[in-house]
C-alpha cells in the first residue's frame, strides 16, 4: 500500500511539472554589436584587419569606396572570402562630387552597387554616408530619404564613434575607453550597437583594439553580427 501511495505521489508531481509551459528562447531578447569599417579596402591595413577578425572569430561589415575596390582587388577578394558583409560608401568619397546633389549621391552609390554585382556577384543595398547622414555638406532630409528608399538603399549611421578617423594614433586602450564611455552614457539599454571604425592605412591601433572591444561587449551579454539588407536602419532625418 505504501509503495502504491508513493507511486501516485510521484506520478502526480510528474503530471503537474509536465503541465507547466516551458518558455521558449525569445530571439528579440538577444543583444548584438555590429563592427563596421569605413573607407576600405586598403592594401596594407585591410588584410591585417581581416586576419585579426578571423583570429577573434568576429564578423564585420565593410562600407567600401568604389575607387579603392578597383585599386585593391586582392584586399576586396579577401573581405568576400572571409564572409564579411559589404556596404556602399560612394565611388569617390569626395565631398565635392558625391554631395553635389541628391542625384549625384544616388548615382555614385548606384555605380558602386553595379560594380560589386558585376565584378564580385555581390548584391548590396546597405549604405553609409561619408561623414554620416547629417554631414555638413548635404544633410539627409525626408525628401532625400524617400529618394534613397525609392532606389532600394538602406541607410546606416552608427551609435558609437571610436573617432579613429580623426585620431588614428589613439592607443588601443583609448579606443576601448571611448567605446565604454559612449555605451555607458548613451546606449546601455540598446539591444543593438553599431560601432564606427575605419580601415585606412594608418588605423593599425584600431586592429589592436578589437580584442578588448570584443571582451567588453561579450561580458555584457552581446553577440557580434554583420549588417545586411534585413537589418534595421539607423539614421537621422532633419
Amino acid at each position: 500500500m505504501k509503495l502504491i501511495n508513493k507511486f501516485f505521489i510521484l506520478f502526480s508531481i510528474f503530471v503537474i511539472l509536465s503541465s507547466i509551459p516551458t518558455k521558449a528562447i525569445d530571439e528579440t531578447q538577444k543583444k548584438y554589436v555590429y563592427l563596421t569599417f569605413d573607407d576600405g579596402p586598403t592594401k596594407g591595413n585591410t588584410p591585417k584587419l581581416l586576419d585579426e577578425l578571423e583570429r577573434l572569430n568576429l564578423p564585420a561589415t565593410f562600407f567600401v569606396v568604389g575607387n579603392l575596390v578597383k585599386e585593391n582587388t586582392e584586399a576586396m577578394k579577401k573581405i568576400i572570402d572571409k564572409n564579411h558583409s559589404i556596404g556602399l560608401h560612394t565611388i569617390s568619397h569626395n565631398k565635392n562630387k558625391c554631395y553635389e546633389s541628391h542625384e549625384s549621391f544616388i548615382r555614385e552609390n548606384s555605380e558602386l552597387r553595379n560594380l560589386l554585382k558585376e565584378k564580385y556577384n555581390i548584391e548590396s543595398n546597405i549604405l553609409r554616408f561619408p561623414f554620416g547622414s547629417q554631414n555638413s555638406y548635404l544633410k539627409m532630409d525626408k525628401v532625400f530619404l524617400d529618394k534613397l528608399h525609392n532606389n532600394n538603399f538602406k541607410i546606416f549611421d552608427w551609435h558609437i564613434d571610436t573617432t579613429d578617423a580623426l585620431n588614428p594614433h589613439k592607443t588601443p586602450q583609448e579606443l576601448l575607453n571611448i567605446c565604454k564611455r559612449q555605451y555607458e552614457k548613451f546606449y546601455k539599454n540598446n539591444s543593438n550597437i553599431i560601432i564606427l571604425m575605419h580601415t585606412n592605412s594608418n588605423n593599425n591601433n584600431t586592429i589592436k583594439a578589437l580584442e578588448g572591444i570584443k571582451n567588453y561587449f561579450v561580458e555584457l551579454g552581446y553577440e557580434f553580427k554583420s549588417l545586411d539588407d534585413n537589418s534595421k536602419e539607423l539614421y537621422n532625418v532633419k
